[in-house]
């Protein structure tokens, strides 16, 4: 029996959760075939899978006792394939894999113990993984032909001389698809999920100061953007124009998309102005563009003992394969920046529970924004920023966040709605 064989006898009448890393389950969906699996070890896997709603995705994949405990292919004949857990400890081995998986080395990895591994349930997209304390091993979970452009402006950025972002190790792709990212572990690092929102729910529960950290945000995300527009061996020309109709065609498509009821009501109080926002970007036929980080928001700002980094270059999954280029107006970034107070007041203030928490929360919320926009425009070096772009942008966050709560993240719908309904 061929592999492809063995992983499909072992999944045969599984739902598509029994596949999909915690963060991402919920959906309930069935999965309509495996449609290849390649190899990575003797008794691990990653399978190409497509679910009935016509997404492809990658599963890390272990031959298990059907007790759970993982053992070598051959060696009990009650073994089966399941979802590969950090328990198994299987990333390290795809650093390694043969083809038709392609592991491109950039940097020596340092010294670790590849038994020593653990889930890190921060990453709403993918499936993180830290490895003896050492190497984050990010499975990417929706097969997207294209993503591998972020990590070209990866190599891009650290050739301009951008240190601000984890160290990359290696990228395995399977026909250019990503398929799991090595980079660097930062020491004692907190996703900006945790440690921005704690900081505000602090302020709003005690009445402290406020934080001082949205101007060093500002600060790194305009170094950041300073650093892609300067030319490297890796782009050599990475300032460019271009309209940005492609762009107002993307969320024209999400103006489009069915909801819920309850998102949809929300969203079409908002039509008129989602639509004069799509018509400013139609309009724009001569936008400067340079590489993006192309998905910036708070859990994409670690806080480790060196400061605080920029991670996760991987693309905006709410964007179609044909839709991602890395390329675009720094009003992309910059508007995901400041949206990400807005939604780090918003969670503060549903922890909080406190009938006027979220006034306060937004107020603090408008101050951060304006300290962060200042530290932006602040920085040397920087390509110019279209405040009439960015303004678009930030009008058609809302309908991202509504749709890509639908689509991949359920219990994240409470963010969108309080924007829409609050006029936020």
């Amino acid at each position: 029996m061929s592999l492809l064989d063995q992983v499909r006898d072992s999944t045969r009448g599984l739902k598509a959760d029994a596949l999909l890393p915690a963060l991402r389950r919920g959906h309930d969906d069935d999965i309509e075939e495996i449609t290849d699996v390649a190899a990575l070890s003797d008794r691990s896997a990653v399978a190409a899978v497509r679910l009935v709603d016509g997404r492809d995705i990658f599963v890390p994949m272990v031959l298990a006792a059907r007790d759970g405990s993982a053992r070598p292919r051959g060696t009990q004949p009650d073994r089966a394939w399941r979802r590969a857990e950090p328990a198994d400890a299987i990333s390290m081995s795809a650093l390694g894999a043969p083809p038709p998986l392609r592991v491109d080395h950039v940097n020596p990895l340092p010294m670790l113990d590849p038994q020593r591994e653990r889930g890190l349930d921060v990453d709403m997209t993918n499936d993180v993984r830290i490895v003896d304390d050492a190497v984050v091993a990010k499975w990417q979970l929706l097969r997207q032909p294209d993503a591998i452009v972020g990590q070209r402006v990866v190599a891009h950025l650290s050739a301009a001389g951008f240190t601000d972002m984890p160290e990359p190790f290696a990228t395995v792709t399977w026909d250019d698809d990503v398929v799991l990212t090595a980079t660097r572990f930062l020491p004692e690092a907190v996703d900006g999920w945790d440690w921005m929102l704690d900081e505000v729910l602090r302020m709003l529960a005690h009445g402290g100061a406020s934080p001082s950290w949205p101007a060093e945000i500002g600060s790194l995300t305009a170094r950041m953007h300073a650093a892609a527009a300067r030319p490297t061996p890796v782009i050599d020309r990475p300032v460019a124009r271009a309209p940005l109709l492609d762009l107002a065609q993307h969320y024209q498509a999400l103006l489009d998309t069915a909801l819920d009821p309850e998102l949809q009501t929300a969203v079409q109080r908002w039509r008129a102005r989602f639509t004069e926002a799509i018509d400013v970007l139609a309009g724009t036929q001569d936008a400067e563009v340079v590489p993006l980080h192309r998905d910036l928001h708070p859990g994409q700002f670690l806080r480790w003992r060196g400061g605080i980094a920029i991670c996760d270059f991987d693309g905006n999954p709410a964007f179609r394969a044909e839709e991602q280029d890395m390329r675009g107006p720094t009003a992309y970034d910059v508007a995901g920046m400041l949206r990400g107070f807005d939604h780090v007041a918003i969670a503060a203030a549903n922890r909080a529970g406190a009938s006027d928490a979220l006034d306060h929360a937004r107020a603090w919320a408008r101050d951060a924004r304006r300290q962060a926009l200042d530290a932006y425009l602040a920085e040397p070096g920087l390509p110019p920023l279209d405040t009439t772009i960015l303004g678009a942008l930030e009008s058609l966050s809302p309908l991202h966040e509504a749709v890509y709560a639908a689509t991949y993240l359920p219990r994240w719908r409470y963010v969108p709605l309080a924007v829409l309904n609050w006029g936020w």
